[in-house]
C-alpha cells in the first residue's frame, strides 16, 4: 500500500496511535520517484527546508512493507512486475527483484536479491543474489536504478518529523 508523506505526517501530528497502526510495520520511502509515476502526488505545502516544491517536484511516496492478500506468506516482493506486493514502474528495476521477509523468532527484517539483472545494494555494498541481508532500524536501499530508504516504525517517525521541520535561520552579520 502506497501514501503521500504528507498525509502520514498529518495522521502523526492528529493521533500518532493511529499514524503508528497505519504504518505498522517498515516502510519504504522513495524520495525521488519520477513526477509521471503518480501526478496526483503533486506536493502542495512546504518541502523539508521550509520553502515551497519547484513546479512538478513530487514528495516522497511511502510503500508499507505488508503482503498484498491478507493470511499470505509473510514475505513482501518488491519489482516491476504486478504480481509484486510493492511495484517500482522503473525500467532499471527487475519484474520480481527482491524480497523481504522478518524472521518469525528475532523479529529482525532482511532484504534478499532475486536474481535481479541490476543488482541490489544496501548502504552501498551489492547484495549477492539468494543470501538475506539484515536490515534493522534505518537503511539506504538500492534496486537497480532506485533509491529507497528502508525504515522501521519508530525511525519513520523520526523521518516524518525531520522531513517537514523547517530549516534552521542562519543569521549573518554584515560589515
Amino acid at each position: 500500500m502506497l501514501h503521500r508523506l504528507s498525509t502520514l505526517a498529518s495522521q502523526f501530528r492528529a493521533d500518532r496511535e493511529t499514524a503508528l497502526r497505519t504504518v505498522s510495520g517498515p516502510v519504504l520511502v522513495w524520495e525521488s520517484a519520477p513526477a509521471q509515476l503518480l501526478p496526483v502526488m503533486r506536493s502542495e505545502g512546504l518541502t523539508h527546508t521550509g520553502r515551497r516544491p519547484q513546479p512538478g517536484s513530487v514528495e516522497p511516496i511511502v510503500f508499507v512493507a505488508h503482503p498484498r492478500q491478507c493470511g499470505a506468506s509473510p514475505e513482501v516482493t518488491v519489482g516491476r512486475g504486478p504480481e509484486c506486493d510493492i511495484v517500482l514502474a522503473e525500467p532499471t528495476v527487475s519484474r520480481m527483484h527482491a524480497r523481504f521477509r522478518q524472521e518469525p523468532h528475532t523479529g529482525v527484517w532482511s532484504v534478499t536479491d532475486l536474481g535481479s539483472h541490476n543488482g541490489t545494494y544496501q548502504n552501498g555494498v551489492l547484495i549477492c543474489p539468494g543470501r538475506p541481508a539484515p536490515l534493522f532500524r534505518r537503511a539506504s536501499l538500492r534496486l537497480g536504478g532506485v533509491e529507497v530508504l528502508f525504515l522501521q516504525p519508530c525511525a519513520f517517525e523520526e523521518y516524518v518529523r525531520s522531513y517537514f521541520q523547517p530549516s534552521p535561520v542562519r543569521l549573518t552579520r554584515r560589515g
